[in-house]
């Protein structure tokens, strides 16, 4: 990551546990960072201060919750752990004096990670360690194919149970300097995808890619329209 950070000339500042601070290249427009928010398979240290009895490392489950003693199954997934811990002191509240409880991530979280497919180098899985761009992402992935469509790349974005959303991306517009042009900074569990060139049918290519190369699955039928969910 911070070999793909030099080579960018993005500078990675400080910041929180879960914060990066990034300066974009001169010209280049990122969308904002957004906080971390738990995910399937991360582990959780509940630390309460007056009741200690009730300390405990629960992992996140494939439904999106942890099991706590006193209140059972909680859901947590898509929440921030200042969020978690707020909702446990308020379940807490009629059971125990002073629920108070501090909340943190245990290790790496194992849902901080992207997936890049497609005409790249070296498709995959990749961390999210702190901000990390579609550009930042393909260039890790050793950058683009002869073959690769750079200016309709797709980042396909969960949302719950429902369809994911579908955010375009034009990669080659952003690498020339075309005005308007955006990178955008990825989310846990995201998927981006650069196309091959002469694609006849998009949403094709997509589905067939995502049932035969990537580890993920949202459970839904993709149908890209690309005059919908760009930025």
């Amino acid at each position: 990551m911070g070999l793909v950070a030099l080579a960018m000339g993005v500078h990675v500042l400080p910041a929180a546990a879960s914060e990066a601070v990034v300066t974009p290249p001169a010209g280049t427009a990122v969308s904002a960072i957004p906080a971390y928010r738990v995910g399937r398979g991360d582990e959780l240290n509940f630390r309460f201060t007056y009741t200690p009895e009730l300390n405990t490392v629960a992992l996140v489950r494939a439904d999106g919750r942890v099991s706590l003693p006193l209140l059972g199954d909680v859901l947590v997934e898509g929440m921030e752990v200042q969020a978690i811990a707020r909702q446990v002191e308020t379940a807490l509240a009629a059971r125990v004096k002073r629920p108070q409880v501090v909340v943190n991530l245990q290790g790496q979280a194992a849902s901080q990670r992207v997936f890049v497919g497609g005409e790249v180098g070296l498709p995959g899985a990749q961390p999210l360690v702190g901000a990390l761009t579609v550009l930042q992402a393909v260039m890790a992935a050793q950058g683009l194919k002869d073959t690769a469509q750079a200016g309709e790349v797709i980042v396909l974005r969960a949302q719950g149970e429902g369809e994911p959303s579908q955010i375009k991306v034009d990669l080659a517009g952003l690498m020339s300097g075309r005005p308007g042009a955006r990178d955008l900074a990825l989310m846990p569990q995201d998927v981006v995808l650069v196309p091959r060139s002469g694609v006849a049918s998009l949403n094709v290519w997509v589905d067939q890619y995502l049932r035969r190369n990537l580890p993920i699955n949202f459970g839904v039928n993709y149908t890209i329209n690309q005059n919908r969910g760009q930025q």
